[in-house]
């Protein structure tokens, strides 16, 4: 599964020759085969253009090696999703099976082509899921086509934690008789704090959500995006009470979550955020108008797009999927040179915007052409 994390690895990465290579796969039946001949077809061609760049034969059979090595592997052909993206450089190999169907392509250049993987990670469609029991906590990052579990995260895990804790300290604080009457099952000490089991349980629940909260609030923190929860209609309520976050939409799957497979709890995440990343999209595109019109910080002129990306002025790039601008930048003369069909040693410049605009911190947000101007394939909300 392809996630942000794996989109930052393309993107730090800017050794040349930097060889992407896509290709749309077929999970079953006879195309399984010629799948893996288109690709060692695109490697032959690969080896051609790096041995016409005068790269040595021995450099060019270390960096394809990875690749070549999948063309025989049958085993790796039998379990394909919509589309296969490999990233080969000096010292760098990276093999993504991705749910979505990609254009069969093979680019060399400074930089990894990214555009065929941007709807994987528009930033308007983009969630989180938070399930909650008392028993079990999760947090999910997901998009309409992503959904996988957040790793190396203490979260904290059921309210036996918390019983077992209030155990420890009223064993501490009981009188020998107490203990003793706890131990046995009776209610003595429970009776001595005030509390009757239910109101126990009650202070427990809350306190574990409390904690979960305190957990999960820095993630959210840092990398926004809507958060849905995932629980019973009793810690529903709890802890909206609890994480007064904006992010945190008023709508939640009011389940038990603990059983539902991760591909059911990622289906509902959808049907619940569907409309609100219609609206995000539509925000975004409104604000981009309106800057349009008023002369504000928005451009829709390639040429200004690409150097805006290039300088990190780029706050959102709006890009609509399969239009490339052929070119080159020439840096040392602040100039950009575009072709409508490619030439030797062009580079798409729209997806050198994409990947300069997320170096940098931007957003990229795909849409339909008919939603640009028609000035050209793209337009940006501008820093400055």
């Amino acid at each position: 599964m392809f996630l942000r994390h794996d989109m930052d690895q393309l993107l730090a990465f800017d050794k040349s020759p930097a060889i992407s290579i896509y290709l749309p796969t077929h999970p079953v039946g006879r195309e399984v085969r010629q799948d893996a001949i288109r690709l060692r077809n695109l490697l032959s061609e690969a080896a051609k253009r790096l041995a016409s760049c005068n790269m040595r034969g021995p450099e060019i059979d270390t960096l394809l090696r990875p690749a070549r090595r999948l063309v025989d592997d049958e085993e790796f052909w039998r379990h394909q999703e919509q589309g296969l993206a490999i990233f080969l450089g000096t010292g760098f190999e990276r093999i993504h099976k991705v749910p979505v169907a990609v254009p069969e392509e093979l680019t060399i250049a400074s930089h990894f082509c990214i555009k065929p993987l941007l709807r994987l990670l528009d930033s308007t469609g983009s969630f989180w899921v938070l399930t909650v029991s008392a028993a079990r906590t999760r947090l999910y990052q997901g998009s309409r086509w992503t959904f996988a579990g957040v790793t190396g995260l203490d979260l904290p895990q059921g309210i036996s934690e918390i019983w077992n804790e209030t155990e420890y300290e009223e064993a501490h604080k009981a009188s020998p008789t107490g203990r003793n009457l706890r131990a046995s099952g009776g209610v003595a000490n429970t009776q001595a704090f005030g509390e009757t089991p239910g109101e126990l349980h009650k202070t427990q629940l809350i306190e574990l959500l409390r904690r979960i909260a305190a957990a999960v609030e820095p993630v959210i923190k840092r990398q926004p995006a809507p958060v849905i929860l995932a629980a019973e209609p009793k810690i529903q309520g709890h802890f909206r009470e609890i994480a007064k976050w904006k992010e945190l939409l008023p709508e939640g799957v009011l389940e038990f979550p603990d059983a539902m497979p991760s591909d059911e709890l990622h289906k509902k995440a959808c049907a619940v955020f569907a409309p609100r990343e219609d609206e995000a999209r539509a925000e975004w595109l409104g604000r981009l108008q309106t800057l349009l019109g008023n002369n504000g910080k928005a451009t829709a002129t390639p040429e200004e797009i690409v150097k805006a990306a290039r300088y990190g002025r780029i706050d959102r790039l709006f890009l609509c999927e399969g239009q490339p601008l052929w070119g080159s930048f020439d840096e040392a003369h602040d100039r950009v040179i575009a072709h409508r069909d490619p030439r030797e040693g062009d580079d798409d410049l729209l997806d050198y915007a994409a990947l300069m605009t997320l170096r940098q911190g931007g957003n990229v947000t795909l849409v339909d052409r008919t939603q640009l101007p028609p000035t050209g394939p793209a337009a940006a909300i501008l820093r400055y």
